[in-house]
């Protein structure tokens, strides 16, 4: 009996063992960073100190992460700042003047969030800007004149927004512009010459948008363009030279499109090295070129060298 139980103990923890070595391998992660901490990071953005600001849906607020020691602290929602109450923040971006602009896609508005007081204001919707109503924006992107463009997901459709008066028109879809309807839009992001790139998570593809005739058209997906095919393609960067930086949620993945619409892996649990994704969802260029890159598995974010896919922890 005792030698039963003695092996009994032997095999439990040689079991033990094993998960713990297995739980350590699978969770690469390093705590980098002070502060609260991230709950579901979303939509991210750089501010011109290079400092990082993050809509995290799951508190909700928005974070100021140090690009120096990936400190975090909450620059506006969850008791930070007055004005409009955060509900759903997704996407994010910087306007010309500092100030920072979030998509919630629960209250249906655009928020102006104050970059020293945390402070909020309507810039679009709940009562602000005439035009179609916002009816689930999930990300924006800024333009060369300082205006945005929103992704509406409720709509399926791409709107403009003037950032001075909140009033919204129709770039794209609900017949705005030829083209394959939207079916679960996502990411998006304007080019040099000022048209507009999107992510369709049903469409499983990337669309070029004309700016000024809203056609739309597939620019890379199973049948156009070469290379490992997305799964659910999430955010959209652009880079210098015209290729695109997407993330893909499912794949854990980072791909580069050119603009003839051919796919490569930049990095990936297979490509490059360091922290691996566990679930890549918003994604932004920093000043250097690297892409930033927020995981609501982890709660994190990773930067993700441009060259050769190596990932760095940057705040978790």
């Amino acid at each position: 009996m005792r030698k039963e139980l003695k092996n009994s103990w032997i095999l439990t923890g040689l079991v033990l063992i094993f998960f713990v070595m297995f739980s350590a391998c699978d969770d690469d992660s390093n705590n980098v960073g002070n502060g609260p901490k991230m709950v579901d990071p979303r939509g991210i953005a750089v501010e011109f100190n290079g400092n990082i600001v993050v809509a995290d849906r799951g508190i909700p607020a928005v974070f100021r992460i140090d690009i120096t020691n990936g400190n975090r602290s909450i620059l506006s929602g969850a008791g930070v700042g007055t004005g409009a109450e955060l509900l759903d923040p997704r996407g994010i971006d910087v306007l010309e003047d500092g100030s920072i602009v979030v998509a919630d896609a629960e209250a249906n508005t655009i928020v102006k969030i104050d970059p020293l007081t945390g402070n909020r204001t309507l810039l679009s919707g709940g009562g602000v800007g005439i035009g179609l109503p916002l009816m689930e924006p999930r990300d924006l992107a800024l333009e060369a004149d300082g205006n945005i463009v929103v992704k509406d997901r409720g709509l399926e459709t791409v709107l403009g927004v003037d950032v001075d008066t909140g009033d919204r028109v129709l770039i794209s879809g609900q017949g705005m512009g030829d083209g394959p309807p939207f079916v679960t839009p996502r990411g998006i992001a304007v080019l040099a010459d000022g048209d507009l790139v999107l992510a369709d998570v049903g469409l499983i593809a990337i669309l070029h948008i004309d700016r000024i005739t809203g056609d739309h058209t597939i620019l890379s997906d199973a049948e156009t363009g070469t290379g490992p095919l997305f799964e659910a393609p999430t955010q959209i960067a652009v880079e210098d030279d015209g290729n695109l930086l997407v993330t893909d949620s499912n794949l854990a993945a980072v791909f580069r499109i050119e603009p003839n619409g051919d796919r490569t892996i930049l990095s990936d649990e297979d490509t490059g090295n360091g922290p691996r994704f566990r679930r890549a969802v918003g994604d932004h260029l920093d000043t250097f070129g690297n892409l930033l890159v927020t995981d609501n598995e982890r709660d994190a974010v990773i930067r993700v060298n441009p060259a050769n896919g190596n990932r760095t922890l940057i705040s978790e």
